[in-house]
């Protein structure tokens, strides 16, 4: 008797476990769909779509678009939701607020303007101003320098001399120029 009962009890614990499992993965009757162009009006293959719910239940899915940049997120519940476009590993756009509907597909599409997909990052620059040679603050000048070479362009035409860091520690112990790069 007492070993039917214990059968009993763990049957019932097991499918009340299988069943908060299933609870735990949100699935409902909305679904999100959309495309993604760029200016041009092109598809946009390959971009990942995030969609994160706001209602505190950690659900998280990620969709890719396929060649004709198209996309689709079904079994999601009905709450609202962030959706992040990525192209090329870079955030693109975001929604922050994006409400699904029960009974249609909720249409999500981005268009992206201007280059999406270039590869190089776009070229930074700030200028610095660089005093003139006696000391003096008259006479200085102001020099372009890149950000990701720290190579310095000078205004004017003036010609710019690279040195070494050993070059420049050599210099401000009151050595002379001793090479460039």
């Amino acid at each position: 008797m007492i070993t039917k009962s214990l059968q009993i009890c763990l049957a019932a614990l097991l499918l009340s476990a299988v069943a908060a499992g299933a609870a735990s993965t949100p699935v409902g009757p909305a679904r999100m769909q959309g495309s993604v162009k760029d200016s041009k009006g092109q598809p946009v293959a390959g971009a990942e779509v995030h969609i994160k719910a706001k209602d505190r239940s950690d659900l998280e899915k990620i969709v890719r678009t396929n060649s004709n940049g198209e996309f689709d997120a079904n079994k999601l519940p009905v709450a609202d939701y962030e959706v992040v476009l990525f192209v090329n590993g870079q955030i693109k756009a975001s929604l922050t607020h994006q409400s699904v509907f029960r009974d249609k597909p909720t249409k999500v599409d981005f268009k992206l303007t201007g280059q999406y997909a270039a590869k190089t990052q776009k070229k930074r620059t700030h200028m610095v101003y660089v005093p003139s040679s006696t000391g003096s603050n008259l006479g200085g000048r102001w020099v372009e320098v890149d950000d990701q070479t720290g190579i310095g362009a000078a205004a004017e035409g003036d010609h710019v001399i690279h040195l070494s860091g050993e070059a420049v520690r050599n210099m401000q112990n009151g050595g002379g120029h001793t090479g460039g790069n």
